[in-house]
């Protein structure tokens, strides 16, 4: 479910809650650079939480910063735990969660010893099956108050500046800034859209947590238009967000416009008991943030943006109607070459690649990753073909599954209108064909 990634945009949670102090700078050089993985539209980038290391969605639109899964074979130590109820995204139902004060969070040599955090232990709040890599929990607007946060989407790398010289030089004048309004730590951005023939203006959160491009909450003046289709948006803590997917005419902001792009308009139900601040109209996420390498400058109140060689890339989705998820790993048989590791040491086994070897036979077994469909949307062509969420896929295009990424698999469901894809499944033990074609609803 693709956007099951930012569900905690609108956690609400006592006001007595103490504010974090914030993250200090500890390295001796000017600026700090962060790698990150990309993957879905979402920066998951690692951390250490009281010295364990962590795997974390860093997300401009959320507080407090969260975790919801440990890491296998290790711990975490949690300091200053209370209980509180929660609520977020779904239906009218809160949860359980723990507050955590006073722990140490480190992000390379960017460091806060008064880290605040939120623990939600929630089996259906399973990120790492939805994007195919660990990642126990989410980053949030913290992260950007202190400093300057550069992010480069191309090069897949966070650059914090210590000073603001870096404004000076000369490669700066490409950017264009644009104004932030800053409420309760949270950043907000204005853009002006069209919808048929209705000009609007909205005010946006500006959120790299979010994998759509555009989230808007209808009412009196925001209407979907009638070309759309119900879609499952993912999970939140009051469970399954349900809404509509539709498109814009365009939006703009600056001299940046464009034209039919995608938007998701949840159901009230799954937002109405939450405190959305006056004047909100939806979210700006991932999909268009990407487009662009983005500077953050809390201390200014805005954003300076330049284009990348995404920007006018097409605004596509799913048109199989199946979400597949990965589901764990199993051993593989492969044909191996008879060759000894000379990188392991005498009697080691390398439990990711082993191989069987004697006078008759040769073979290897890696442990490769399991995919599974995870749901499908109603009268889609993966529905209409007879695929079933809970099937396990094994072929697509006749290329196995397990060589294949996450995102690969993403793009092949969204490749182009018409297109016949091959898609062989197990099902209760048994092997299945399917052919689904891809169609264009939007």
């Amino acid at each position: 479910m693709r956007l099951i990634f930012f569900l905690f945009l609108l956690i609400t949670y006592p006001n007595s809650i103490a504010a974090q102090d914030g993250f200090q700078w500890k390295s001796s050089k000017d600026k700090i650079t962060i790698p990150f993985v990309f993957v879905d539209n979402l920066i998951i980038i690692p951390v250490e939480i009281n010295n364990t290391r962590l795997n974390m969605l860093l997300d401009s639109g959320s507080e407090p910063s969260l975790i919801f899964s440990f890491p296998q074979n290790d711990t975490v130590q949690l300091f200053n735990t209370k209980k509180i109820k929660i609520s977020g995204l779904g239906n009218e139902e809160e949860a359980e969660g723990l507050l955590s004060q006073r722990n140490k969070m480190n992000v390379s040599d960017y460091v806060d010893t008064n880290f605040e955090i939120l623990v939600i232990l929630d089996d259906n709040l399973n990120f790492s099956s939805r994007i195919g890599i660990p990642v126990n929990g989410i980053l949030g607007y913290s992260f950007f108050r202190n400093h300057l946060v550069e992010i480069n989407y191309i090069k897949k790398k966070i650059t914090l500046y210590k000073n603001r010289d870096v404004l000076k030089k000369r490669r700066l004048k490409s950017f264009t800034s644009i104004p932030l309004s800053i409420v309760n730590g949270r950043p907000y951005v204005d853009v002006h859209a069209r919808l048929d023939q209705k000009e609007m203006q909205l005010k946006l959160l500006f959120d790299t947590g979010l994998t759509d491009g555009l989230w808007l909450f209808e009412d009196d003046r925001i209407k979907c238009n009638d070309k759309y289709f119900e879609d499952v948006l993912g999970e939140g803590i009051g469970g399954t967000i349900h809404g509509k997917k539709s498109r814009l005419s365009e939006i703009k902001t600056a001299h940046f416009t464009f034209k039919d792009p995608l938007v998701s308009y949840p159901d009230t139900t799954s937002y109405r008991q939450l405190r959305i601040i006056k004047d909100r109209n939806g979210s700006l996420g991932g999909e268009i943030i990407k487009r662009f390498t983005v500077m953050v400058d809390y201390e200014e109140s805005r954003i300076l943006v330049k284009t990348n060689n995404m920007y006018e890339d097409p605004f596509n989705y799913n048109m199989s109607g199946i979400e597949i998820q990965h589901n764990g790993v199993e051993w593989v048989q492969e044909s191996a070459k008879s060759q000894v590791d000379k990188a392991l040491p005498m009697g080691a086994i390398n439990m990711n690649d082993i191989v069987f070897d004697n006078s008759s036979f040769k073979y290897k077994f890696i442990l490769k990753p399991v995919f599974e469909i995870a749901s499908v949307r109603k009268k889609s062509p993966g529905e209409e073909a007879g695929l079933k969420a809970g099937d396990k896929v094994l072929k697509i295009d006749k290329k196995n599954v397990h060589n294949l990424s996450k995102q690969r698999i993403n793009e092949l469901l969204q490749s182009e209108e018409n297109k016949i894809i091959k898609i062989q499944v197990e099902r209760d033990g048994k092997i299945l064909d399917y052919e689904i074609k891809l169609r264009k609803l939007l």
